[in-house]
């Protein structure tokens, strides 16, 4: 009566404590058609949403049951501060065994997920679903409750060899209620099992659906039999751990085996082997290649879930103290190597996906206007983060790939020692002999370090130039404003002209009349760079305005002004042909005209016995000496 007495005080308490506090935090208002708003998941979640959404699911049974035990205890503690011994191991085992088998049903909820399909982490159907939960959550009250049993008897003062016997009592009993359900539920598992794909089931599959329950049946008998063989006066605690996981095989295969086929499959992503992108669009032949891609990913998975099979049941036979040397170390490696594959993609997805999201933030977002062609090309300028980042990814590609294969060849008994000493001494002969690779490695290494270029500047070094494209630890490759791909190694680019940092100064001239006005000239230009200051289209690009800079120079035959502004890089020449077309516009609307080119020749009086066409010929020799000796005085002083 007391131990009900300070239980009722615990499920008393959950109730309160859910009733305040649970209800309102965590159900949701229904909607219009009366169903709660949780229970309506998101379909096609991926399998780390759908574990979030399971735990958040199951955190309210979580936080009852833990109020049920804190409360239970401390009223059990303090209302009776000097409990006779019986009655503290009664309680204790009582309290222990109702928030085991509790704990044990919510876990199986996290995992079979039974009353909500879009969340089930194992793929099966509800009906399914639903029998291995309640599988799971009668055969663990169960043990847990004839363990406890157990436990108390013997600490009442029980015989060793009457523990044993009620242990194997309670074995059998378990073992044989579990063959009659297998009996009951045989024709249930078999439509399971025949549903699997759409084109039908293969032989083998029916073959399997058909005999599963005299399998099941076989194997249950075996452990059955494998316990009378156990020596009691020997036993350990490896023979329980044995029945525990032979008899919960199938629960633990569905669990390793999703696990397994995610590791697979993740594999397959990483590798780029295919891409299960709907929303992708590939060409005849990429599809192709992805679908191959994606057949072979399958038999991978076929290829694991029968490595799996055998590492289970090698493991099961080691429990029982049946085991074969190899077999036994391929188990031990088979695990290993699983871990150590789920942690090292685990590691790549998560740098991979944080360097992805940081070049997508660097990325500028494009404009319409910058989808114009200049003369430099079209590429947008990218920040310090896209051009390190992707080099940062490969180098710790490179090194994951290689602690990964080397922490795999050491759980399989290979000596690492020497390989890592053989590859010191390659390296350092690697060195001594490629030291153009190694030169243009650390003189990329220092133009990155420096910050000299980017992805999407352009550069002059030497005799290329050309918009930066890619960066690789050996090379530069640089787009030609004509279109060409120029690959120069990082030790031959020498002194670099970046013209993308600062500003750039356009000059041009601009050429009239003699008799122009230059006041009136100088005004018109300031007003169209003004206009062109507050245009909301090239206004942000400028960093000094469209001035002019006066008479530059006076020619034969015509007087030349200067116009200067100051651009951003890149947006000169759309900036510079716009000046034109503006200042043009607005010198006609003014009645000033540029000046056309003429010469003027004298001619003595005594050519007067000339005919009209030899004066002509003798005029045009003249004008053209006198424009050709123009055009190479205004090439030589042309700045």
């Amino acid at each position: 009566m007391l131990v009900i007495l300070f239980l009722g005080i615990g499920f008393l308490s959950e109730k309160v404590f859910s009733r305040i506090f649970i209800k309102g935090y965590f159900n949701f208002p229904p909607d219009k058609s009366g169903r709660q708003a949780d229970e309506k998941p998101e379909e096609n979640l991926c399998n780390t949403g759908k574990i979030s959404a399971l735990v958040v699911k199951a955190l309210p049974n979580i936080i009852k049951l833990s109020i049920f035990a804190a409360v239970s205890f401390l009223s059990f503690s303090t209302l009776m501060p000097i409990p006779t011994p019986f009655l503290r191991l009664f309680f204790l085992s009582t309290l222990l065994t109702i928030a085991l088998i509790r704990l044990v049903v919510i876990l199986s909820q996290i995992i079979f997920s039974p009353s909500v399909n879009e969340f089930r982490i194992v793929p099966l159907c509800s009906n399914t679903a639903l029998n291995l939960h309640h599988l799971i959550a009668w055969s663990a009250s169960y043990i847990i409750v004839t363990l406890m049993f157990s436990i108390v008897t013997y600490k009442l003062g029980a015989q060793l060899e009457t523990m044993q016997l009620l242990q194997f009592i309670f074995v059998s009993i378990l073992l044989f209620a579990t063959i009659l359900a297998v009996i009951r539920f045989r024709n249930t598992i078999k439509n399971q099992i025949l549903s699997g794909p759409d084109q039908g089931p293969s032989w083998g599959r029916r073959t399997f659906a058909g005999m599963w329950h005299i399998l099941t049946i076989g194997y249950l008998l075996a452990i059955w039999l494998l316990l009378l063989q156990v020596d009691y006066s020997t036993e350990t605690e490896t023979s329980h751990s044995a029945f525990f996981i032979s008899f919960f095989i199938v629960p633990i295969w569905l669990i390793v085996n999703r696990l397994v086929q995610w590791l697979v499959e993740l594999t397959g992503k990483t590798l780029k082997i295919y891409d299960d992108n709907p929303h992708l669009k590939l060409s005849d032949e990429e599809l192709a290649q992805n679908e191959s891609g994606k057949q072979f990913i399958d038999r991978c998975r076929t290829f694991a879930k029968v490595v799996l099979m055998v590492v289970l049941a090698l493991w099961i036979a080691k429990l029982w103290g049946y085991s074969l040397p190899f077999l036994s170390r391929f188990t031990a490696v088979f695990f290993d190597a699983a871990i150590i594959m789920t942690l090292s993609l685990l590691f790549w997805q998560f740098i991979s996906n944080w360097i992805e999201k940081k070049i997508q933030e660097t990325i500028p977002e494009e404009k319409e206007e910058d989808k114009q062609d200049d003369e430099w090309g079209a590429g947008a300028v990218r920040g310090r983060s896209y051009t390190l980042l992707p080099m940062i990814r490969k180098f710790i590609g490179s090194v994951l790939v290689i602690m990964v294969t080397m922490t795999l060849l050491s759980s399989m008994g290979v000596d690492i020692g020497p390989l890592l000493a053989g590859a010191g001494v390659v390296g350092l002969a690697v060195g001594f002999g490629a030291q153009k690779l190694v030169a243009d490695m650390f003189s990329g290494f220092f133009y990155l370090l420096d910050d000299a270029f980017r992805v999407g500047e352009y550069l002059e070094a030497g005799s290329v130039s050309g918009m930066v494209e890619n960066i690789t630890l050996r090379n530069v490759m640089l787009r030609h404003h004509r279109g060409m791909l120029q690959i120069v190694p990082h030790s031959e680019l020498g002194p670099i002209t970046n013209f993308m940092r600062g500003g750039i100064v356009v000059k041009f001239n601009l050429d009239f009349p003699y008799d122009a006005d230059i006041d009136k000239i100088r005004k018109v230009i300031k007003k169209v760079g003004q206009a062109m200051l507050e245009n909301e289209e090239f206004g942000k690009d400028f960093i000094k305005p469209v001035k002019s800079q006066g008479v530059r120079e006076i020619s034969n035959s015509v007087m030349t002004i200067r116009v200067k502004f100051t651009a951003q890089p890149g947006t000169h020449f759309v900036i510079r042909r716009e000046a034109f077309k503006r200042i043009t516009e607005e010198l006609k609307k003014q009645g000033i005209n540029y000046a056309h080119r003429k010469v003027i020749v004298d001619l003595p009086d005594n050519v007067t016995s000339l005919s009209p066409k030899e004066l002509k010929e003798v005029a045009g020799a003249a004008a053209m000496r006198s424009m050709e000796e123009g055009e190479s005085h205004s090439s030589t002083n042309a700045v």
